[in-house]
């Protein structure tokens, strides 16, 4: 039993190696080592970065990147980041991120180049849960947005609904006509009240 527990332990151990990511540096050249099932343990050259000037970041979050930055650019899992500012880059909670020109969520995406939260002032941010957050009257969704007039009213009722005094949200988009007090969740995209069913923010047909 004895042997038993100590081939388990060894091979533990070597899938954790195994699956280490992690940025190196050799000589003038940094490279990005990660692994996946497909393909196993993987090397790859990152020829933007500047090896002088190269340092991982390390960000109190839950999220699972790895970032880095040189004098240039930010570093997710080894993508160079457009237009960010690697220097004032910080984590605000939630997947939210900001540098000093702008604010970023990194929960979801199609393309990590493209996860700017447009059109809000990246100090003026408050987290209500997750992905929910706001900046002044601008309600945030991801990085959607949506402004709204009765924006302290507002209550996430999940990651995907949420009420004010007078409308009903899905993600970033009212819900004209919906009657609050009817008002019943089917899925993360459709909902129904007494007159109506919505889809995607808008009335079934």
């Amino acid at each position: 039993m004895n042997n038993l527990l100590k081939t388990l332990a060894i091979l533990t151990v070597a899938i954790l190696i195994s699956c280490k990511r992690q940025y190196t540096i050799e000589g003038n050249k940094v490279y990005y080592e990660y692994w996946n099932e497909g393909s196993g343990n993987n090397k790859w050259h990152l020829d933007s970065a500047d090896a002088k000037t190269f340092t991982p970041l390390k960000f109190n979050c839950d999220c699972d990147f790895m970032f880095a930055k040189d004098k240039r650019h930010l570093f997710i899992d080894g993508v160079p980041i457009k237009n960010i500012d690697p220097n004032s880059f910080t984590f605000v909670g939630n997947y939210i991120f900001k540098d000093k020109d702008s604010a970023y969520f990194l929960g979801f995406y199609n393309n990590i180049n493209n996860c700017v939260i447009s059109g809000v002032n990246p100090n003026k941010i408050k987290l209500i849960r997750y992905p929910w957050a706001r900046a002044d009257n601008i309600l945030i969704h991801g990085n959607d947005t949506i402004m709204l007039d009765d924006i302290n009213s507002f209550v996430p009722i999940d990651e995907d609904w949420g009420k004010t005094k007078s409308k009903i949200l899905n993600k970033n988009q009212i819900l004209y006509g919906a009657d609050l007090e009817t008002f019943k969740i089917i899925n993360s995209y459709s909902g129904k009240d007494k007159n109506y069913t919505y889809e995607f923010g808008k009335i079934k047909n």
